[in-house]
């Protein structure tokens, strides 16, 4: 008697054990699940904004030099003779050497990551063959080597992978107009502020839709940053632009600006590049 019941006490003692494993394994499958998903419902979640009505860009009229029409006073009088002095030889001004980007800090989504310069390639469809920019298969951003240099009139263009090779620009969609992007150049560093977020239809879009899109990483007039990648989460479905203008503040690359990488919490594994150091 005394030997089943301590058998059957060791068979509930063990299935006891064994539920209460299979329970914290379910837990634990839970929890990292959602962690997998989080990127994929989130993005997705994210409300999509109305797609902005194509404006022409503004022009520059040009203004006429202001005509004199009042009366000119003639001299009578016989100019006395003067010695003519030589003129002085002007020597070319230095071309400055272009500050093209290196590095990108973006305190509000904890990245920081180095810039590549990247060209485009012409690739073949079942229509038209269209142009397509790369795009860094590491954790970096690539700079449209067409596009403007830091510090000068024009746009300034770098995109990066939402979803795989690093997800540079993975949280992208969340930043608001004020957040602060900083470019380096070298160590020189260019501040901006985030004027707009676009969220545009992209895939099994027509030619002119996706044309139309392209517009935003065209030259402009004016001083400004353009960020470029895909979204939602593991899709293609839309193009998402985030466009900023410099800082007020910065408008000297040599200001005095603090390194905001020490106050950036780190997303995931992504640590600094140990090259930028």
């Amino acid at each position: 008697m005394d030997t089943r019941h301590s058998s059957g006490s060791t068979r509930q003692t063990g299935l006891g054990l064994v539920a209460q494993i299979l329970m914290w394994g379910g837990i634990a499958l839970l929890i990292v699940g959602g962690l997998l998903a989080y990127p994929y419902v989130a993005s997705r979640l994210a409300p999509v904004p109305p797609t902005p009505t194509p404006t022409a860009p503004p022009t520059q009229s040009a203004t006429p030099p202001p005509t004199s029409t009042s009366a000119v006073p003639v001299s009578t009088s016989t100019p006395s003779p003067t010695r003519s002095t030589p003129t002085p030889t002007l020597l070319p001004s230095p071309t400055p050497t272009p500050a093209l980007p290196t590095r990108i800090v973006i305190p509000a989504i904890g990245v920081d990551a180095p810039v590549a310069p990247v060209s485009w390639q012409v690739v073949e469809t079942d229509g038209p063959a269209q142009v397509a920019w790369e795009v860094p298969d590491t954790y970096a951003a690539g700079w449209h080597e067409t596009s403007a240099p830091l510090g000068v009139p024009g746009n300034t263009v770098l995109n990066g992978h939402n979803t795989t090779h690093g997800e540079v620009f993975r949280d992208l969609y969340t930043l608001k107009a004020g957040d602060v992007i900083i470019v380096y150049a070298g160590e020189v560093p260019y501040g901006y502020a985030v004027t707009e977020v676009l969220i545009l239809p992209e895939a099994g879009q027509p030619l002119e839709k996706r044309i139309e899109n392209a517009r935003y990483i065209l030259p402009t007039e004016d001083e400004r940053l353009t960020l470029v990648t895909c979204h939602p989460y593991g899709s293609l479905r839309y193009r998402l632009i985030v466009i900023a203008h410099p800082l007020s503040n910065l408008q000297s690359p040599t200001s005095n600006i603090q390194d905001p990488v020490s106050s950036i919490q780190f997303r995931g594994t992504h640590e600094p590049n140990p090259f930028l150091a």
